[in-house]
């Protein structure tokens, strides 16, 4: 690991690229998912008579197999690949050069505003003169525990076709706990290396994207007993 002077602009190139990636590919289809699960329960009856518990499940399937891939990517620890867990790693092997001195000359005190840096770096060290290590460290520890069955979903069942199998079991509440960490991970290192706060990466969905479900389809061209699709 080189000085911190050094590293700490591809920190932040990665910090925001991460942001980007968990918000697009994990946050958001979230957000999407809960509510179509919302407009499915609510209308269980409909969905079981007209057999739509195979549509549902499909779309089950594709959201877990989404979510737990874009959950791999980010513990994956491949030298050409960014991910969460490499930078908190490097973050925590600088932690000794990554003084309270070297944020404040990255993001300096601005006598016309609120001193906001002290309060920022104050959760990631224990002396109040750099990070600590041992802080950066559980924060890899709570990355690593809740997604370590995820990961191995997702690498013996969809990455690859794994003859070990996966044996394992991965429910929609570890996934929404492993989503909810990825969010408030991501909005804390955020405001270490880009200065940039976050209470979350949760959007504001602008388009009423529910509006199809209130309209009737048109379903006349949508056989296909060839099993071919049309171009």
């Amino acid at each position: 690991m080189g000085p911190i002077a050094t590293e700490f602009p591809k920190w932040q190139e990665w910090a925001k690229c991460i942001k980007q990636d968990v918000q697009n590919r994990l946050v958001y289809p979230r957000q999407i998912f809960r509510t179509f699960t919302q407009v499915v329960n609510a209308n269980e009856k409909h969905v079981v008579e007209h057999d739509g518990d195979v549509f549902v499940t499909f779309v089950a399937k594709c959201y877990v197999s989404h979510t737990a891939m874009a959950i791999r990517s980010h513990v994956k620890l491949d030298n050409k690949s960014i991910s969460l867990l490499r930078l908190l790693m490097q973050i925590r092997d600088c932690a000794g050069q990554f003084t309270f001195q070297f944020f404040l000359e990255q993001f300096p005190i601005d006598p016309a505003y609120v001193d906001w840096q002290p309060v920022t770096f104050a959760p990631f060290s224990d002396d109040g003169r750099s990070v600590s290590s041992k802080i950066v460290q559980r924060d890899i520890e709570i990355l690593r525990t809740l997604t370590i069955q995820i990961e191995e979903l997702a690498d013996r069942t969809l990455a690859h076709l794994d003859k070990r199998g996966f044996d394992g079991k991965v429910t929609f509440g570890e996934l929404d706990a492993c989503v909810d960490a990825f969010d408030k991970l991501v909005c804390k290192y955020l405001k270490l290396t880009a200065g940039a706060g976050y209470a979350t990466l949760e959007p504001t969905i602008l388009c009423d994207w529910q509006k199809i479900f209130t309209v009737p389809l048109d379903i006349r061209n949508s056989g296909q007993s060839s099993g071919e699709w049309d171009e």
